[in-house]
């Protein structure tokens, strides 16, 4: 990973990233993320875009949201 910037104001995500194999770095905007709590405790994210339109369009085919689960959503929801 190259660089991660996390708004939590406007609850946007940017990262770049350099594949393996890659000489340019894939730069990934996710346009909104939400912190849940409770037994599906995750980070739901949508509105995903990237530096590579067929990338982007695989995204939005399959999955246009995605809730990524994980134990400790209570601080993730402190820190964000």
């Amino acid at each position: 990973m190259l660089k991660l910037d996390i708004n939590s104001g406007d609850k946007t995500i940017d990262l770049e990233v350099l594949l393996r194999g890659e000489s340019a770095p894939l730069k990934v905007h996710v346009g909104h993320y939400e912190v849940i709590g409770g037994p599906e405790s995750g980070i739901k994210i949508g509105q995903i875009t990237t530096s590579r339109e067929w990338i982007t369009e695989v995204i939005n085919a399959l999955a246009p949201e995605h809730t990524v689960k994980f134990n400790h959503a209570g601080l993730l929801k402190m820190i964000l």
